[in-house]
C-alpha cells in the first residue's frame, strides 16, 4: 500500500486521438482519459542512441494505488502528464501481484 501523504502529484492520462480520414493512426496525444494521484521518483539519466547521435533520457518511477490506475484504464501506449512534464510509459508493474501498488516506469519526452 502507498501512503496518502506520498501522493503529491496529479497524473493526467493522454491517449492518441484515433485515426485520420485515411484510417491511419494519428500521433498526437490530446485526448484526456482521466487523472489519478501519484508519487514521482527520479531514477536517473541514461544515454541512448537517437537518430544520428546520442541523446540523454531521464527515467522516472511513478507510484500510485493499483485500483486508481486500473479504474482509469491506463495502457502502456498512453502518455502521462505530471507537473508540466510529459512522459512515455515503458511499463506498468503490479508490485508483488497484490493489487495495491502500481509502479509505472516512464521516461521524459523533451
Amino acid at each position: 500500500m502507498i501512503s496518502a501523504g506520498l501522493l503529491r502529484f496529479t497524473a493526467t492520462i493522454k491517449r492518441e486521438n484515433g485515426t485520420d480520414n485515411l484510417g491511419k493512426k494519428e500521433k498526437n496525444f490530446t485526448t484526456t482519459v482521466g487523472t489519478f494521484r501519484c508519487d514521482l521518483r527520479d531514477v536517473g539519466a541514461f544515454e541512448t542512441s537517437y537518430g544520428m547521435g546520442v541523446a540523454a533520457t531521464r527515467q522516472y518511477e511513478v507510484r500510485a494505488r493499483w485500483q486508481a490506475v486500473e479504474d482509469e484504464g491506463l495502457l502502456e501506449t498512453d502518455r502521462l502528464e505530471i507537473d508540466g512534464m510529459t512522459f512515455n510509459i515503458r511499463g506498468i508493474r503490479n508490485e508483488a501481484n497484490r493489487d495495491r501498488l502500481a509502479i509505472i516506469d516512464v521516461e521524459e519526452i523533451r
